[in-house]
């Protein structure tokens, strides 16, 4: 850890930061726009709280994500709050506990990083690959979340990708582990395998009353039905203010003019540079020495990039003649900043320059800087800017306006025929959200909020994304309430008989593997049984024609001997049973020429580096203090 704090603060790891997030992809952008406002707690992470409906929406996400793999083939009563919850939990404390290592180690990403790297997501860019701030726009109404809740979580989950890469990367592997390794992964296996179906197992299970009774007495609440409101609402946008604004000639013309400066800041520079380090080994006065003799020979007309190869103790850099590429304003130190964008030509070499890494000399080597597009082209984007930050003074106004009637009104009236908007009416839904304004997590807040559920008023302004704010009102409330047997008699009966149906595929799997066991011929097993073995398939860790259950189930399995048969069953969540049997182990080779040796170490210590992490995050986890409520 100490070897990439180090990193981090220097040239490299702050150029490296832009490559360790591009994995990260968005974390699954879903994942983003699910998170949600605060609301009752689940559990504490280090005091830190954890609210229900993140849960609750993790739960969802889970489910929806587990039939998709699926292709819908799967009950719903399979996949319970109860059997997901444990897992959703569990990811829930590991992120929390990895963003508070984030914090305690000093991690931090700029602003501008984090709107770089939205900025060059292919999800935000038009056809000719330039960012579209409408294609944002678009996508972060569709899904209910508003620009500064997605800089935020995007700036968190880059945090989180630098803790993971600092720890993976310093993992190593030695020739012989690597042998090992390499053995171990090329190793095949030969098996047979088979699916035992589920459901035709239905038509011989006949349920009684009395099985029905029990089943729903012991899975009661599973049925109880959730929370649910109805609310009356009113929305105010920027668009009920916009169309009457019109906006003076020479307001445009100072917005273009602002728009051209604005351009600078996007300028990019590359640079060379020599760095000579103030380390314990070299005094303030000799590393100024050093670069004085660096600095007499550029002079003298030597190459700056020999002189960089020779002498700059950037090990990172020194290499490529101290090349640092593109890079713009607020990457670097404040002083080598300064020194490298007052450089006026590509070519130019900086004075001595000190920074807290010791001292540089900075070459110019490249400019980058966006050219103004026309004002003719440019002034309809310019007035549809200024109506809008227009309209979002008027409605910062009425925003005071529309708090305090709120505040003082017994309904939404006043507010409605005030602002010429509509009292509108959602559906019912839950505190995990419901449809259109339903699914925003702060509407939903508001809605089961003490002063809209309990005390009967209007709740205060809501923001919504789409540059809307609103206000809403207790229109119905139904409490969570146990079903009886008779409402839900259906489900039951559905949920039972998945039950018994996926418990008797499983005794007759563990009938066969007993046979097999004992010596039965997979003829016999296929008679007895009506399966269809495929037998001796030779399989790799990474076959495609394979299903991974047979795969992974091969790869756990002993070895057989002469005398022992080595079978297994695995249950699928569809009730489905799969067979396997390992017939032979076929061990893997090290031979391997120098480039492969590389590519396989590379990829063996990315393995260890993995298994790095989810130990220290499994240290995290024994050293925290989660209190579940």
């Amino acid at each position: 850890m100490q070897q990439f704090r180090n990193l981090l603060k220097g040239w490299l790891g702050k150029l490296l930061l832009v490559i360790f997030i591009l994995p990260f992809a968005f974390f699954g952008i879903e994942g983003i726009f699910n998170s949600s406002g605060s609301q009752d707690v689940a559990f504490t992470v280090n005091g830190v709280e954890i609210s229900k409906i993140e849960v609750n929406r993790g739960i969802e996400n889970q489910r929806r994500n587990l039939k998709q793999q699926m292709g819908g083939n799967i009950d719903d009563s399979f996949l319970t709050d109860d059997m997901l919850r444990p897992r959703v939990v569990e990811g829930l404390i590991q992120k929390e506990l990895i963003r508070q290592a984030s914090e305690k180690e000093g991690l931090a990403v700029s602003s501008n990083l984090v709107k770089s790297y939205v900025r060059s997501l292919p999800q935000f860019q038009d056809e000719s690959g330039e960012f579209s701030n409408d294609k944002l726009e678009t996508l972060l109404v569709q899904a209910n979340f508003s620009k500064a809740r997605l800089f935020d979580a995007v700036q968190e989950s880059m945090v989180l990708e630098q803790l993971q890469s600092g720890i993976g990367k310093t993992a190593f592997i030695t020739k012989p582990e690597l042998e090992h390794v390499v053995k171990l992964n090329d190793q095949k296996r030969v098996v047979s395998f088979s699916t035992l179906k589920a459901a035709p197992l239905k038509d011989s299970i006949e349920l009684t009353e009395e099985e029905i009774e029990d089943y729903y007495q012991a899975n009661q609440r599973q049925y109880r039905t959730e929370e649910k409101v109805m609310v009356h609402y009113v929305t105010i946008g920027l668009d009920d203010f916009a169309a009457d604004i019109k906006v003076e000639e020479a307001d445009i013309v100072s917005a273009y003019d602002e728009y051209v400066k604005s351009l600078d800041a996007q300028e990019r520079r590359r640079a060379s540079h020599v760095l000579v380090e103030i380390n314990d080994d070299r005094s303030e006065q000799e590393a100024l020495e050093r670069i004085t003799e660096v600095q007499e020979k550029l002079q003298a007309g030597e190459s700056f990039e020999a002189l960089a190869n020779e002498y700059s103790d950037d090990i990172a850099t020194a290499p490529a003649g101290g090349d640092l590429d593109f890079a713009g304003r607020g990457l670097y130190d404040g002083a080598f900043e300064d020194a490298l964008f007052a450089l006026q030509s590509e070519g130019d070499t900086s004075d001595i320059v000190k920074t807290e890494f010791g001292y540089h000399l900075i070459k110019l080597t490249g400019i980058e800087k966006p050219e103004a597009v026309p004002f003719d082209e440019k002034k309809a984007e310019l007035v549809a800017e200024l109506k809008q930050d227009l309209a979002r003074e008027k409605l910062d106004v009425a925003i005071d306006d529309i708090s305090r009637k709120a505040y003082e009104s017994g309904d939404l009236q006043i507010i409605s025929e005030d602002y010429e908007s509509p009292v509108e009416t959602t559906d019912f839904f839950t505190a995990r959200g419901g449809s259109g304004v339903a699914a925003d997590s702060d509407f939903i807040a508001a809605a089961f909020s003490d002063t809209v559920l309990n005390e009967g008023h209007n709740s205060e302004v809501v923001e919504l994304p789409d540059n809307k704010v609103a206000v809403l009102r207790l229109a119905e409330h139904q409490p969570a309430r146990d079903q009886s047997l008779e409402e839900v008699r259906a489900q039951v009966s559905s949920a039972l008989l998945q039950q018994k149906m996926r418990q008797l595929a499983q005794d007759k799997a563990e009938q066969i593997v007993e046979k097999l066991k004992a010596g039965s011929e997979l003829a016999a097993i296929a008679e007895e049984f009506d399966l269809e073995w495929k037998e001796n398939v030779e399989i790799t860790r990474q076959s495609g024609d394979v299903s991974r259950s047979v795969i992974s189930t091969a790869y756990e399995m002993p070895k057989p001997t002469e005398s022992t048969i080595s079978a297994k069953k695995v249950s699928l969540p569809s009730g489905d049973q799969e067979i396997v049997v390992l017939n032979k182990v076929i061990e893997g080779e090290f031979d391997l020429s120098e480039t492969e040796i590389m590519q396989a170490k590379s990829s063996a210590s990315q393995q260890f580096g993995n298994q790095d992490f989810n130990n220290y995050v499994a240290s995290l986890k024994d050293s925290a203090e989660i209190e579940m409520r």
